[in-house]
């Protein structure tokens, strides 16, 4: 009795996501009687290397640090990470989700790729196209007086200094030290900016996640004049 149709859609499209379809170990597709494999196959993989493509534009620094592994790496992935959605954005969270759970139960090679994706990841939320509803629908919330972190800037506390990685005039390997990273679409800017600032920075910015009343802080000459410097470089908004 033949399969209704449903069915043998939502089991072509399992298939076209799976290990056997796309590198070809096994059929894997017993069920699809009546279609011809060798063209599923084609159409697979070429599905395959377009949602490679989009992960591998977001993650650029990480693949090129992956080496030898990546191979092994984007296997396990396939097999335990079917595409959902033909979002760019949200095929490299996925495969970043991915990575992060895989570096947990063995150690990453370079040891500070982490914070290279961590970053590459950061860069693309701030730059993707689809965040700008999100910011349309913030600026249209109730007004609130205060000050707080621009949407427009994420946080990365990094294990190690992977500023080379993304500024090659510098000219030098990451070193080994806790680095707290900004990394921030200034207005009027192209593109994401990484950058260090002090801890005690770092720290401030991490608690302005939303509106903050400044009474609520100590203010001070030498505090006024740091969130001046911040308001000034984009990193936080305030509302008298």
């Amino acid at each position: 009795m033949a399969k209704p149709l449903l069915e043998r859609q939502v089991s072509l499209i399992e298939h076209m996501s799976s290990e056997a379809a796309i590198f070809g170990r096994g059929d894997g597709a017993a069920d699809l009687e009546g279609i011809d494999h060798a063209l599923l196959r084609v159409e697979a993989r070429f599905s395959y290397a377009k949602r490679m493509e989009k992960i591998i534009a977001v993650l650029p620094q990480t693949f090129a640090l992956l080496g030898s592994a990546e191979a092994p790496v984007v296997r396990a992935f396939v097999e335990g990470c079917p595409q959902t959605t033909i979002s760019r954005l949200e095929n490299a969270r996925q495969f970043y989700r991915f990575l992060s759970l895989r570096w947990k139960r063995e150690a990453p090679d370079p040891a500070y790729i982490c914070d290279v994706a961590a970053c590459e990841m950061a860069c693309a939320e701030l730059d993707a196209d689809d965040q700008e509803p999100d910011r349309a629908k913030d600026e249209v919330c109730t007004i609130r007086s205060g000050i707080r972190r621009c949407r427009s800037v994420i946080l990365r506390r990094c294990a190690y200094d992977v500023r080379p990685i993304f500024e090659p005039q510098l000219k030098a390997a990451p070193v080994k030290r806790e680095t707290p990273l900004v990394i921030a679409l200034p207005r009027g800017s192209d593109r994401p900016q990484i950058f260090e600032v002090i801890p005690a920075v770092f720290d401030l910015l991490a608690a302005l996640d939303d509106w903050t009343d400044p009474p609520a802080l100590f203010m001070g000459q030498d505090f006024a004049r740091l969130l001046a410097d911040l308001t000034a470089h984009g990193l936080i908004e305030v509302r008298p």
